[in-house]
């Protein structure tokens, strides 16, 4: 699941919690399966989801969006594209079409944010990997800004292969940074279970100014990621380095 600040980018004790929203991820590939599950979703008050380009071809995106539409479900992200350093087996050109192809599509579901693997650095050296990450993100940027939608990097792999995932040296979160814009923006995973789990350095800046924590434990299980999300919520309103009642958290 994804949280992430729904309204203006700021970071207000008193509001806080009030401006945290969630996305799950969305498991069905097929109509039926759709329906079903997002009557779950309903009743349960989840007003965003997550979805693979996979789904929405499987599915349909017209009849995505107006089963989605009809349940009041917003698409927060739209994943995954990208493969910068050729480590995902497309070329430099292949993986920047593929990102505008999906722009184009994350656009037409009106998602707030596209997530974008960088690849990682493979036989390259990682000065070279690092100047090719930052040069794909530059050729779509200008495509991105055009239709409205946030690029979000992740600091670990949501492919599953350390080969999707460009690590940094130093913080992650600050290399995002020094790409000076807005319009990119980290996708902070997280991983462990409802006893534990980690969060780097500047976590509570990222969110503020549009990154988005993804919660890794178990992305097809609602109930231990729900548990999981009141402890970060307890932990968001709270803003200190002690964690609540049943969760340890290791701030860096």
């Amino acid at each position: 699941m994804d949280v992430f600040l729904e309204h203006a980018n700021e970071w207000t004790a008193s509001s806080i919690l009030d401006r945290v929203a969630v996305a799950m991820p969305l498991q069905s590939n097929s109509l039926e399966e759709l329906i079903a599950e997002v009557a779950l979703l309903k009743d349960r008050g989840i007003r965003h989801v997550g979805v693979r380009r996979q789904q929405v071809f499987r599915i349909g995106q017209s009849i995505l969006c107006e089963v989605l539409d009809d349940a009041g479900i917003a698409i927060n992200s739209l994943g995954f594209a990208g493969g910068f350093t050729g480590a995902l087996g497309i070329s430099y050109w292949d993986a920047t079409d593929d990102v505008r192809r999906a722009a184009d599509l994350a656009a037409a579901l009106r998602a707030r944010f596209l997530v974008v693997v960088p690849g990682g650095q493979g036989l390259h050296t990682y000065n070279h990997a690092e100047r090719t990450v930052r040069m794909g993100f530059s050729d779509v940027l200008y495509y991105a800004d055009q239709r409205n939608l946030r690029l979000l990097v992740p600091t670990d792999t949501v492919l599953g292969c350390l080969r999707d995932v460009f690590q940094a040296r130093g913080s992650t979160l600050n290399w995002v940074e020094q790409m000076g814009t807005t319009t990119i923006r980290p996708l902070i995973v997280i991983r462990g279970s409802s006893s534990a789990f980690r969060l780097p350095r500047g976590w509570r800046e990222s969110l503020a100014a549009g990154g988005c924590l993804r919660i890794c434990d178990r992305c097809t299980h609602y109930e231990q990621n729900l548990q999981l999300l009141t402890g970060v919520l307890s932990f968001l309103g709270r803003r200190c380095e002690v964690a609540p009642p049943g969760l340890r958290c290791f701030v860096g």
